[in-house]
């Protein structure tokens, strides 16, 4: 099942698309200094290797790691703001909590024993120190390897060279492998068919990778050359280059100037149209699409529309830009040190700000889009689009913050994205976006009325209940002096949403009947369709079940006509299903949770899952599964606490509901039994845990079947199923395989059947499961 609407979680290392050479000293060099230091930086210059030494490095500690290994991925980071934020979705976890996200990552990687990957620090050093500090500090079995082109200077910290690779000493001759050959050998192959390195050319690829000073990225590039050069040639040209540089003395440069002068050949070597194209790619931030490329860069004069996919060929065979697969189609992205070159010849060129607007509004037209499509058919693939431009969105964001006159078409964007900070729990970095926008355009426009009732909302969501008065109040004043009806009309909504939310309940049926018909009478169909489920959970929980139920059918209606759409549905179906479980039909209110379930699902809607994971826990509940009870309840907890500053949206409703259940399981499983299963439940993976919930639990089967007297009475039912493992010749690892736990949560049931049994080794559990009837150990098949 797809979990995500970016169908690669954030934070995972990416593929190798080009084998890894080398780097052997280098790559063992970070493994024992990490058994010593919890921050390992790797520096260097630019092109010299530090994020493939970074990632291989980490790849190959994945199995030291019992939490894993995330990669933050910074070049495209621009905002230091941001920083905690970027952390955060590699680390998955939502901003749907109003705490800072520094805060957040502190809480959640306290405990565990995790590799962070922090790729590219240079540009934002200050507050990469600062994070690293603080992370290190709340989090003491957590290690940090970062990359930058300087140290962080942060206590504690060992910084490791990463230099130019190995090359034989030119008195060594060309008889000793070394790992610049390796890699011009391996990318000469792959750009030439049927070339290989010989004892008749071997000295002129070492003279050429010595020229180069052993930098990956020059010698890349200088590859690139071969399709149109021999090596005789291009070491001739090389060399003049080198000697222009230096003034005609055979002298050596500094090794940031070797892998300039071997972009700059590059480039002169690039057609006119690719050069030029190549400046104007400068612009952009992350990955872009073909489609990006042709409307940002292409103009009737000199690069017209139709050479752009040619000179972007030609810039991908000589690796300037970099070709992505993605399951979005083919992307492109450039490296840094390429890209920074292309930035200088953007503005010697003096096209920088023209090239920049075009950026913003190709950007902006495509966030004007989104507004208008979301809530259709077209909705995941619209969500996955902007999740890949994430890193454009900002830029261009950035640039309207730091240009006056854009102001305000920063503060569109921002409001158009408001489906898309929901959607994708960037609740926090929207409201960031929202309040710079905001403070630059100050004009009364139905945006700045929009972008006030869409912060009220995302804070009363966020937990900030009792601080949004003054928001709505300037949104509803504004709105009146513009004659904005719909903006005003989504204001007086959320003035009703925020009463209710801090408990003020009285009148709040009323007005929302009120909404209603004035949404339906400006023809607004999204409006309708969010009003649904918000003002149908208000109406359920003060006891009106049925016409809460009607209003969530009503939106499900709406978007029946659009089964693409899943994120106004899943609420609908939760907030029904709440419904119909308070009004006593269980059935139905389970099937709509399963329903639900799959749409939170494909969204990645950590927090919805965890509602949804509630109500499955009332059910188990009626059906005496209390492991089940307590592993559903556990797997909630696990993601309210990544997901919301509180549980249940803090409601009391829904604790009574969660109390209930867990009473009942407590007292059969006992305390210990519970809080074993609850642990689990913890534990799980997202894909484990959604297909726990959706598995089939119809029939009632009681976690703590009959049974004769016996030694095995005291044990839980997870014991049970443990000690029958144990007694079937399992290892502790196989069995947390087979029960997808963690192995450390198998070895403290081990531990706790052996301290109920009075046993002192794992042969006595299996006896005991020889001896033992059916009626003693509950075989796995029946938990």
């Amino acid at each position: 099942m797809n979990l995500s609407p970016t169908r690669r979680t954030p934070g995972d290392l990416p593929a190798e698309t080009t084998s890894f050479v080398g780097r052997r000293r280098e790559l063992g060099q970070v493994a024992d200094v990490l058994t010593r230091a919890r921050l390992v930086t790797l520096t260097g210059p630019g092109g010299v290797g530090k994020t493939r030494t970074a990632v291989r490095a980490a790849r190959e500690l994945r199995g030291t790691y019992p939490d894993g290994v995330r990669l933050v991925e910074l070049s495209a980071l621009h905002d230091p703001a941001l920083l905690a934020n970027a952390v955060a979705a590699a680390l998955d976890l939502p901003e749907q909590a109003a705490r800072p996200a520094l805060e957040v990552i502190a809480d959640h990687l306290e405990g565990r024993e995790l590799l962070l990957l922090l790729d590219t620090c240079e540009h934002l050093v200050d507050a990469c120190a600062v994070l690293c500090d603080e992370l290190l500090r709340c989090a003491p079995r957590l290690r940090i390897v970062a990359t930058s082109r300087q140290p962080l200077d942060v206590p504690g910290e060992h910084v490791l060279a990463i230099g130019p690779l190995s090359m034989p000493e030119p008195a060594d001759g060309a008889g000793r492998e070394c790992d610049a050959l390796a890699l011009f050998a391996d990318r000469a192959s792959a750009a030439v068919p049927g070339f290989t390195v010989s004892e008749d050319n071997r000295a002129d690829v070492l003279a050429l990778c010595r020229r180069l000073d052993g930098i990956p990225l020059a010698i890349e590039l200088a590859v690139s050359r071969l399709r149109v050069l021999s090596l005789d040639e291009m070491l001739t040209r090389l060399d003049d280059r080198f000697r222009l540089l230096t003034g005609g003395r055979r002298t050596s440069v500094p090794r940031h100037q070797t892998l300039r002068t071997a972009i700059g050949w590059s480039h002169d070597l690039s057609t006119a149209a690719e050069r030029l194209l190549w400046a104007r790619l400068s612009v952009f931030a992350g990955e872009l699409s073909l489609q990006a490329a042709e409307v940002v860069c292409a103009d009737e004069e000199v690069l017209p529309v139709d050479d752009v996919l040619t000179s972007l060929i030609g810039l991908v065979e000589k690796s300037v830009v970099v070709r992505v697969e993605t399951p979005e189609g083919t992307r492109y992205r450039m490296l840094d040190t390429i890209r920074e070159y292309g930035q200088e010849q953007l503005a010697a060129l003096g096209g920088e700000e023209r090239t920049r607007r075009r950026h913003l509004e190709y950007f902006l037209d495509a966030a004007r889009a989104f507004d208008q499509e979301w809530t259709g058919d077209a909705q995941i693939p619209l969500l996955r689009a902007l999740v890949r431009d994430q890193a454009n969105v900002r830029i261009a964001l950035e640039h309207c913050v730091a240009t006056p006159r854009l102001h305000c078409d920063g503060l569109e964007m921002a409001t158009a994205l408001w489906g898309y900070w929901h959607a994708t729990g960037l609740l926090t970095e929207g409201r960031y976006w929202l309040r710079r926008t905001l403070d630059g355009c100050r004009d009364e426009t139905p945006q700045r009325v929009k972008a006030l009732w869409l912060i009220s909302w995302y804070m009363d969501i966020q937990g900030e209940r009792g601080k949004n008065e003054a928001l709505l109040k300037e949104a509803e004043q504004i709105a009146a002096r513009i004659g904005d009806r719909i903006g005003a009309t989504w204001t007086f909504s959320f003035q009703v949403h925020r009463r209710y939310f801090l408990g003020q309940m009285e009148g709040c049926a009323d007005d929302f009947d009120e909404v209603r018909a004035r949404m339906t009478a400006l023809g607004d169909d999204t409006g309708l369709l969010m009003l649904g489920f918000y003002a149908g959970f208000m109406l359920i929980i003060t006891g009106d079940h049925e016409k809460g139920i009607a209003w969530c059918d009503d939106s499900l209606a709406r978007g029946a006509a659009h089964p693409g759409e899943q994120w106004a549905r899943s609420w609908a179906l939760w907030v029904k299903s709440v419904g119909l479980w308070l009004k006593g039909d269980h059935e139905a209110s389970v099937e709509c949770a399963r329903e639900g379930i799959r749409s939170k699902a494909a969204l990645h809607d950590l927090m919805g899952l965890a509602h949804f994971l509630e109500g499955l826990a009332w059910h188990a509940a009626q059906l005496r599964r209390f492991e089940r009870v307590a592993a559903l309840q556990g797997a909630a907890d696990a993601l309210w606490r990544r997901a919301a500053k509180e549980a249940r949206f803090g409601l009391p409703v829904l604790h009574e509901l969660h109390a209930q259940a867990a009473d009942l399981a407590r007292e059969v499983l006992g305390a210990d039994g519970y809080h074993h299963s609850f642990e689990e439940g913890a534990a799980l993976p997202l894909v484990v845990v959604v297909e726990l919930a959706l598995d089939d639990e119809s029939a009632p089967s009681p976690d703590v079947p009959p049974q004769r007297s016996g030694p095995t009475d005291g044990l839980t039912p997870r014991e049970r199923q443990v000690a029958a493992l144990v007694g079937d010749g399992c290892t502790n690892r196989e069995i947390a395989a087979k029960l997808v736990v963690s192995k450390r949560t198998i070895d403290s049931h081990v531990e706790h059947i052996l301290t109920k049994l009075g046993f002192t080794s794992r042969s006595q559990i299996a006896a005991l499961h020889a001896t033992s009837s059916a009626d003693s150990v509950v075989p796995p098949s029946e938990v």
